[in-house]
């Protein structure tokens, strides 16, 4: 199981980073792919740990300008404290990977059923 995990992680982090933050969900959908049941809190781990990943990158390469980043973000979104903005960015990686393993799950089931179709009929 975790290196089911690993690779969808990697999935997920490799999409995001070649063809931007809506891709992120292609790791999610690997990870209900590969284990239908539960997938979807296969699918939001992966993600999740996918983006916590840049967002710690982006805190070491560039801590003050990530940081006034946050700090600006935050005081447009209504005076919030600065922790905010990463912990939303977060939890929308989560629920990208959720919503991506439940489709994952979603099409492994649809394949197995046809699999089951074409060797009965």
């Amino acid at each position: 199981m975790l290196l089911l995990l690993f690779i969808s992680g990697v999935i997920a982090l490799v999409v995001h980073v070649l063809l931007g933050w809506p891709w992120s969900i292609l790791g999610g959908v690997a990870a209900g792919w590969l284990a239908p049941r539960g997938g979807w809190w296969r699918g939001a781990l992966a993600v999740g740990m996918a983006w916590l990943i840049l967002i710690g990158y982006n805190f070491i390469v560039a801590n003050g300008p990530v940081r006034e980043m946050h700090r600006v973000v935050a005081g447009v979104a209504g005076d919030l404290p600065g922790w905010t903005i990463p912990g939303l960015s977060l939890f929308v990686g989560i629920l990208i990977g959720a919503a991506g393993g439940l489709v994952g799950t979603s099409l492994a089931r649809v394949g197995a059923r046809r699999k089951e179709r074409t060797v009965y009929q």
